[in-house]
């Protein structure tokens, strides 16, 4: 690793900065197609806030960057990521709107689908100047995304500042290349996610999205080296869903942890958790890849134990999959 990287002796403000949209989540009851509902349950749901919050239930100091509206539904948001621990300090007040998205859960063999009414959502019309990079220095990690970037030039130019404002003080940028084809094209992903990549210390990405957006299949280590190539990263760990996932280090060292059984009840936010649980263990020690991967693939499993987008973990939860017991918490 490299020594200019913030270890977790180290004094810091906050252990995670990040930046991105986190949209009101409006969900019909299980089995009651969208069109039909006359209820929707209302939470809240954004890859980079979904980060964020795991980390802050998991003792580590937070804080999430964006941009919302001054009204009910940007106070709501504020409001339920405060409570878990969120510093949302930072966040810019302006008179856009709120993106929305709606979901329709599924049950084999009808998929979940989702329905999102974001465009020109507060955050999309940000002025990347209005930003306080220095908020980046000294801390942990910063984390972004593949999603911001495809949400408007603005946004582009406000995850460049972050991650130059990371490099430029030695913090570590961690990113998760979370390809949505409703936002941009591959070719359109490639070009606007490279720029992070060139500036990136960990890289996570879905093996079907690195097919998507740059070709590479079969191996998860193949598509690991290939990122490896493509990018700036010591560290780019593969999902392969139900197989579990992949981690390959510049050096060429691989560790691969398997997948947890669970009994699914949202998968939704999932992807999030397992970022989340690697750089957890990642901060304390950057050279044990077994153990952030293994906690990836927990936080990961409990995550979809648990209803909306958000991790609702313990430290006491994520310290159960380092032992055995009684299935009954008693």
């Amino acid at each position: 690793m490299s020594s200019s990287r913030v270890t977790g002796d180290d004094r810091r403000r906050y252990d995670l900065v990040t930046f991105g949209e986190t949209m009101i989540r409006l969900t019909a009851e299980p089995g009651v197609r969208l069109e039909e509902t006359g209820t929707l349950r209302v939470t809240i749901g954004g890859t980079e806030s979904n980060v964020a919050v795991a980390l802050a239930r998991l003792g580590r100091r937070t804080t999430w960057l964006s941009a919302l509206p001054d009204n009910a539904l940007g106070q709501r948001i504020v409001g339920e990521l405060r409570r878990h621990g969120v510093d949302t300090t930072h966040v810019l007040w302006t008179s856009g709107r709120m993106g929305v998205y709606f979901m329709e859960p599924g049950a084999a063999p009808r998929p979940t689908r989702v329905l999102y009414d974001r465009a020109e959502s507060a955050i999309a019309r940000i002025d990347p100047a209005a930003l306080d990079v220095s908020i980046v220095g000294g801390a942990g990690i910063l984390h972004l995304t593949g999603i911001t970037p495809a949400l408007s030039a603005g946004c582009r130019a406000a995850c460049l500042r972050l991650a130059d404002a990371a490099h430029a003080n030695g913090v570590p940028v961690s990113v998760d290349v979370n390809y949505r084809s409703r936002l941009w094209s591959p070719k359109q992903a490639a070009e606007g996610i490279q720029p992070l990549l060139d500036r990136a210390t960990l890289v996570f990405c879905g093996a079907t999205d690195a097919e998507t957006i740059w070709g590479p299949s079969g191996d998860p280590a193949m598509v690991a080296e290939e990122l490896l190539n493509r990018s700036s990263a010591e560290i780019v760990v593969i999902t392969v869903g139900e197989r579990g996932s992949l981690a390959l280090t510049r050096d060429g060292a691989r560790h691969d942890q398997p997948a947890l059984p669970v009994e699914t009840i949202d998968a939704v936010g999932a992807g999030d958790a397992f970022a989340a649980g690697f750089i957890h263990r990642w901060l304390d020690d950057a050279t044990s890849i077994p153990a952030a991967l293994a906690s990836a693939a927990a936080l990961a499993a409990l995550k979809m134990t648990i209803y909306g987008d958000n991790a609702i973990i313990t430290p006491d939860d994520l310290a159960l999959f380092d032992q055995s017991g009684p299935d009954i918490d008693r």
